[in-house]
């Protein structure tokens, strides 16, 4: 299918969630978003009428994140209990003979037992330790279905404790651009030259600020998020303070 089509099913989905909310008077959610259906989600939401709506991905910072559509005198709050996620700790048996297991690994093992890609959010990894956002409704499945990771036994609990989540991890680089045009910073971001910045840029590759970016001239702004495809997701940091050379310092998060 076509990305533009695609687009269109998905806001016209978005259309018919919002319409079931406000009928029937409950809350309704998507399942979790890419950057881009994220994107066609904010674009629209000031189109929803007498609906409120609020995006969530289990924890502070998420990257991928449910939608949801509130009835009009609904009090939710973003972080509250009402989206349907929940966080599993998915824990080496035996830490001591665990293999070292990448986001690919705990991702691919999650998918091949067939939970599609929407049903799961953030994977967070600290040490030999996942915690793995996902739709509630695939929680049992998942802790009964998730005994092996990369040759690695493991074992999932539902996280009760918020707290207990790590923080996102973030690889952070301090460099300095000639502009925060666009694609200064995906070059510098991607390690690149301008030409393949741009190229990538042209193509329809690159999001910024939960929007697709197809000019190289685009300013960027501090606390700008960007999504590279095939490269990964970024946020960006502008400081106050120039290069003697008059270029500007800036620092790059990019999401572990």
């Amino acid at each position: 299918m076509a990305d533009g089509k695609r687009d269109s099913f998905f806001v016209q989905h978005l259309y018919d969630l919002a319409e079931r909310a406000r009928r029937y008077g409950s809350p309704v959610f998507t399942d979790f978003m890419t950057t881009k259906e994220l994107s066609l989600f904010l674009n629209h939401k000031k189109s929803f009428l007498d609906v409120r709506v609020a995006t969530w991905g289990g924890h502070e910072d998420c990257a991928h994140k449910m939608g949801g559509f509130f009835p009009a005198d609904y009090d939710v709050a973003p972080d509250s209990c009402v989206f349907p996620i929940q966080c599993l700790c998915v824990e080496a048996v035996n830490v001591k003979f665990a293999k070292e297991i990448s986001h690919r690994d705990y991702l691919g093992a999650i998918l091949n037992l067939g939970i599609e890609r929407s049903m799961i959010g953030d994977i967070r990894i600290s040490n030999h330790t996942a915690y793995v956002f996902c739709n509630e409704e695939f929680v049992p499945f998942l802790i009964n279905g998730l005994v092996l990771v990369r040759r690695t036994s493991v074992r999932c609990r539902i996280v009760e404790n918020l707290e207990e989540i790590p923080a996102q991890e973030y690889e952070i680089r301090e460099c300095s651009v000639a502009s925060l045009r666009l694609d200064n910073i995906v070059a510098a971001m991607i390690h690149s030259a301008r030409g393949k910045a741009a190229q990538l840029i042209s193509q329809g590759n690159v999001l910024a600020d939960y929007e697709e970016r197809t000019s190289n001239s685009y300013r960027c702004k501090d606390n700008t998020p960007i999504t590279i495809k095939g490269y990964g997701k970024y946020k960006l940091f502008v400081k106050e303070e120039q290069t003697r050379k008059g270029k500007q310092k800036v620092t790059i998060y990019k999401y572990k």
